[in-house]
């Protein structure tokens, strides 16, 4: 019997849908039955780059009312996605929405009763991409679980890149992702969902907050013209946290900043340590430090390379988790209720910043 072919919709046509509809078509089990976008150019657009999609439609509810179509993609900006996403659960759509889950924790509790209330659909949240669907999560996870590091009591985390802006450098015809309003924040909104699935899972997702102690939040660290006249979101941020069982966390990310710092994660235990670049673009070793027992306590340090052979690619696996969910054979690696743990996290940063206005 062959496997079934699943019909999908897709609610939103920018550039993050078009990461969706590379990975399912190379899934081979996805028919791409619907696009849906409020501006016609958009789809015209997307039309032509992909023959392969069946339908474009300016109504998203054309989708949902479509009894055919077994399962949506919600890619609209993070305002727009619990509106769709109560919309598809009415309809009785299996469901992948696109990350930062929603803008506040109430309609991230909205979502989640709603859920709740339909246990027999498929759900997840898209942060699994970059973090839990990929070999060096396992690997590292394998080694925490392992005893090997002992306790882990710090995780240390910078990313720290020049004029790599999303709506400037980065994509910049979205201008929307300098309005706070409309995206929810710069790198600690938008990147920090990623950091908080690799970090607490491989930690096995049993550290709570129990206090941000600082936060830095900066932008106009340059004088660009980000041709726009909102342009509200953080460039840098710092924060450093202090979490349940011992753990202390510090975290910087920026998209742009005074600054260059590689993308590393240094993790700290009673017995090893841990040092690599978690993004799967990045160099593939792992670095251990520890201490040889054997030879009187001797500092030692080691290096692993991580097999990445078998990865697809972030938005592939992405894509190839969703068909296996729907199939019934894996659950969800990011849950609504792990997404609204991230954000909280999230949001609780931006609280502790003490004011939206950034110097």
């Amino acid at each position: 019997m062959m496997d079934k072919k699943y019909k999908i919709g897709l609610i939103g046509a920018g550039m993050i849908a078009e990461k969706h509809i590379n990975g399912l078509l190379e899934t081979e089990r996805a028919e791409i039955a619907y696009v849906a976008d409020i501006k016609p150019e958009t789809l015209k657009g997307i039309k032509g780059k992909y023959p392969a999609i069946k339908k474009t439609v300016e109504n998203y509810i054309e989708i949902l009312t479509d009894d055919s179509v077994d399962a949506v993609i919600i890619c609209t900006p993070p305002p727009l996605h619990k509106k769709v996403f109560l919309d598809a659960i009415e309809h009785g759509k299996h469901i992948l929405v696109e990350k930062p889950l929603a803008m506040n924790l109430e309609d991230v509790e909205e979502m989640i009763k709603a859920k709740n209330e339909h246990p027999e659909l498929v759900i997840s949240e898209c942060s699994g991409r970059h973090s839990r669907l990929q070999p060096k999560y396992r690997k590292v996870k394998e080694i925490i679980d392992s005893g090997t590091l002992g306790e882990v009591y710090y995780v240390h985390h910078n990313c720290v890149w020049r004029q790599n802006r999303a709506g400037i450098e980065y994509h910049p015809t979205a201008k929307w992702f300098l309005n706070k309003a409309i995206a929810g924040g710069g790198p600690l909104f938008d990147w920090g969902v990623y950091d908080m699935a690799f970090h607490l899972g491989v930690l096995g997702d049993k550290h709570e907050l129990e206090h941000v102690n600082n936060v830095i939040l900066k932008n106009g660290l340059d004088a660009v013209d980000p041709g726009t006249d909102i342009f509200d979101v953080e460039e840098h941020f710092i924060a450093q946290m202090t979490f349940s069982n011992g753990l202390n966390y510090y975290w910087e990310r920026a998209n742009n900043a005074n600054m260059e710092a590689d993308n590393e994660t240094r993790i700290y235990g009673t017995r090893g340590g841990i040092k690599l670049a978690f993004n799967t673009w990045d160099d593939a070793t792992l670095t251990y430090f520890d201490v040889d027992n054997q030879a009187r306590g001797k500092a030692q340090k080691k290096e692993e390379v991580v097999d990445m052979s078998a990865h697809a690619g972030d938005d592939q696996e992405l894509s190839k988790h969703f068909i296996a969910m729907l199939d019934g054979k894996e659950k969800p690696v990011i849950t609504l209720e792990l997404a609204r743990k991230h954000l909280d996290i999230i949001f609780k940063c931006y609280a502790a910043a003490k004011s939206t206005t950034l110097t």
